[in-house]
């Protein structure tokens, strides 16, 4: 497993450093919009990257990847729901997500059709994939197994 590297004792990366671990493209959507942003709010500094897929009949997938000084704080919280979640069968729709480089918790909201998986990837990272449309969490399980999870947990900040 990678190195827990604590966002607090390093500058967040510049959301340029982030784009690179979207997926260029999912079979079957069209990339929509594709942006980023680097700022800080006071104490917390945040870099974000997000890119929408969309596809006929209302479906969409959205993948946001985040690196921020709340991280910790972020990360302890979706620790904590996979380990409540972590008894739960793999054929369960909202059972978590444990890798060798990432954690997180999946869950479905049935009236909205809206799934999302939360994952903290390298200690650092929290990359967030929601779909819109779709019947169950198939999908954003998919496109998460897809991104390069251990490549974006090796990312360290470029020296300033």
């Amino acid at each position: 497993m990678t190195p827990v590297v604590s966002p607090a004792s390093a500058p967040c990366v510049y959301f340029k450093q982030l784009a690179p671990f979207l997926p260029e493209k999912l079979d079957g959507f069209t990339v929509t919009h594709t942006q980023g942003s680097t700022g800080k709010y006071g104490e917390v500094s945040v870099s974000e990257a997000e890119r929408l897929y969309t596809r006929g009949e209302g479906r969409e997938v959205k993948v946001r990847i985040v690196d921020t000084t709340m991280g910790e704080r972020i990360g302890h919280a979706i620790r904590e729901a996979a380990d409540r979640a972590k008894d739960k069968p793999a054929s369960d729709p909202s059972a978590p997500i444990l890798l060798d480089d990432a954690v997180g918790f999946v869950r479905y909201d049935a009236e909205e059709s809206v799934a999302e998986a939360n994952l903290l990837v390298g200690g650092r990272y929290v990359v967030a994939v929601t779909s819109r449309g779709f019947p169950g969490t198939v999908e954003v399980r998919r496109v998460a197994r897809g991104i390069d999870l251990a490549g974006l947990a090796r990312l360290k900040p470029a020296p300033n």
